[in-house]
């Protein structure tokens, strides 16, 4: 009897809002989205829907809701025609999320083939991940945001889109 008044204290004590928003995000089966036109693949848990109306005529990118369309996964290729570096690409990232942006980067980590910044805009939550695709000619990013309150319902998500966030052939 004493575990079960715990239990319903403990489920009294969660924000109404928590249980709906996380529903299809832990343990979700995990779907594929794959551009070979732009040349990055990224898997994703079957809480994020693709909004078709989204991807423009060129498919340089697509956008995935969930949560109610309150958390947004956005994946992009940009042609890289100024030739820039990867630390080029950072730099400018850097600079329009804390000038532009008036957002913090509170995780910040760089290999030789991608970047991932993290922090927040405003009350929500971002994290981006870029790297140089296509021998450079691409720059692809994920940029995944949602409000804060969210971050225990999306942890897994964002690190399962993030890890998988590959370069892929035509």
């Amino acid at each position: 009897m004493l575990r079960l008044a715990a239990g319903l204290l403990f489920l009294l004590a969660q924000p109404a809002a928590a249980q709906p928003a996380c529903e299809g995000l832990r343990g979700a089966r995990l779907l594929s989205y794959r551009n070979p036109a732009w040349g990055f693949a990224m898997d994703y848990p079957a809480g994020f829907v693709l909004d078709p109306g989204s991807v423009p005529e060129n498919g340089d990118s697509a956008r995935f809701w969930a949560a109610g369309g309150r958390a947004t996964a956005v994946v992009t290729g940009l042609r890289n025609r100024d030739g820039q570096s990867l630390a080029a690409v950072l730099a400018e990232a850097e600079r329009d999320i804390g000038e532009n942006g008036r957002g913090s980067i509170t995780y910040r980590r760089v290999t030789p083939d991608w970047f991932v910044l993290s922090g927040y805009l405003a009350d929500r939550i971002y994290y981006r991940r870029s790297f140089l695709g296509r021998g450079g000619a691409v720059i692809a990013t994920l940029w995944i945001e949602f409000p804060r309150e969210l971050k225990p319902c999306l942890e897994a998500a964002v690190a399962t889109m993030s890890l998988s966030f590959r370069p892929v052939g035509p």
